[in-house]
């Protein structure tokens, strides 16, 4: 869901046996991609003719926390500071693995909580996308996402692709992987407007995982950097009918997470992430987006529950 835009990414490890093409819950979700998954070992038995299909489905709990700096009348979810269970989102996925390379996933994000005196809409974003293994180091993936603005001030649609690459540092136990993409963000706000309010931004992103060798446990850490490239309405032009502009600065992203394998199907996770993005203070550095388009902190429970040939194999 990862935090919401037409675009998933992850960090993967796993067994070489496996399509190395499985999605933790927080990424296809929150659109904040950045995880090392653990989840699964196919069968050492031979795979059966034909194409192989597997299948999971996650969901999980987003409790999103924020303390900005600005302070207004009557301020919004951006602006207002937001303590632990004022904002949940619930997210839930499904995947598809055709084959040992190749990968199909959708996912809806849902607001049941939030404060008393805003008004959002409860449908908050879906998604929808998929990945490719051209070879056990290197794969890449496309995804697409969208959804309401904040406030309900129109809608947004968003799109990332990037190529990723997975090394084995240590025997199958420490893995490191990095990935290096682009985004599209674009803005559809209610109130009249002149111009087209988009955005693009270069997309890097590296982590460390360790992996318990059977796959019951393991540990995350991944940094995400968002770099800008072009942006209109520009500060220096701003759209004649509204007078609103994108000014985006290099956001942020740190995420650290553990994965429990509770039986050869399914896992259970809690990821912590930070992201920093803009300045209440000015709307331009920011987007109207409840997952990712401010500054915010998240801690995420979930589970994965897999079908098929993607269950792990007792040793």
């Amino acid at each position: 869901m990862r935090s919401h835009c037409l675009v998933v990414a992850l960090v993967l490890i796993a067994s070489p046996r496996l399509a190395r093409a499985q999605y933790n819950v927080p990424s296809q979700a929150s659109g904040q991609s950045g995880k090392l998954e653990i989840a699964g070992e196919e069968s050492s038995r031979p795979a059966s003719p034909g194409l192989s299909i597997g299948w999971e489905l996650g969901a999980s709990l987003d409790f999103m926390t924020s303390d900005p700096s600005g302070r207004v009348a009557d301020p919004g979810l951006a602006e207002r500071k937001l303590k632990f269970t004022d904002v949940v989102l619930f997210r839930a996925h499904g995947l598809v693995a055709l084959g040992r390379r190749a990968e199909l996933f959708a996912g809806v994000d849902l607001l049941p909580k939030q404060p008393s005196s805003t008004d959002e809409l409860v449908w908050q974003g879906a998604l929808l996308g998929a990945r490719y293994r051209f070879t056990d180091l290197l794969s890449g993936y496309v995804r697409g996402q969208g959804g309401p603005g904040l406030a309900r001030d129109g809608s947004w649609l968003a799109g990332e692709a990037a190529l990723q690459s997975n090394v084995d540092i240590a025997e199958k136990t420490l893995f490191w992987e990095s990935a290096l993409g682009a985004t599209y963000t674009q803005l559809f706000p209610d109130e009249p407007v002149d111009k087209a309010f988009w955005q693009t931004e270069l997309l890097t992103r590296s982590g460390i995982a360790i992996r318990e060798k059977r796959g019951i446990f393991a540990t995350w850490l991944s940094f995400t950097f968002h770099f800008p490239l072009v942006a209109r309405p520009s500060p220096g032009s701003p759209d004649p009918a509204s007078g609103r502009a994108l000014d985006p600065a290099t956001r942020v992203g740190v995420a650290f997470g553990m994965v429990l394998g509770v039986s050869r199907s399914l896992d259970l996770f809690i990821e912590i992430s930070l992201l920093d993005r803009g300045d209440v203070d000015d709307p331009s550095t920011t987007l109207p987006i409840l997952s990712g388009g401010f500054d915010q902190n998240r801690i995420v429970f979930g589970f994965n529950r897999r079908f098929g040939h993607r269950r792990r194999a007792h040793d």
